[in-house]
């Protein structure tokens, strides 16, 4: 990596608005994924509570209406959680 290119990359690793950015992202990503991911262990594991509340309001449905959204917010939150762990990787990258 050349000098102006690794100048560049510390600039932009250090830049308080872009890690700003970058902490919202993380802890949005973690908050909601640990509760879509509780969602879709209740709903796995057949809780009835659960399709009384979070089902009949969403969707007027049960635990399988539930299920399969749940899995997809926890898989994109996980990505994106794993996206922001990765954030000076991936400008080092960006930047070459």
């Amino acid at each position: 990596m050349s000098k102006v290119t690794g100048k560049k990359a510390n600039e932009l690793i250090h830049n308080n608005g872009l890690n700003f950015i970058w902490l919202v992202l993380l802890l949005t990503s973690a908050s909601f994924g640990i509760v879509s991911l509780a969602i879709m262990i209740l709903a796995v594991g057949d809780v009835q509570i659960l399709s009384w509340s979070i089902g009949y309001i969403l969707t007027s449905g049960t635990n399988d209406a539930v299920r399969m959204p749940s899995i997809i917010v926890t898989v994109i939150c996980a990505v994106i959680f794993i996206f922001c762990l990765l954030k000076n990787k991936i400008i080092r990258a960006v930047v070459k």
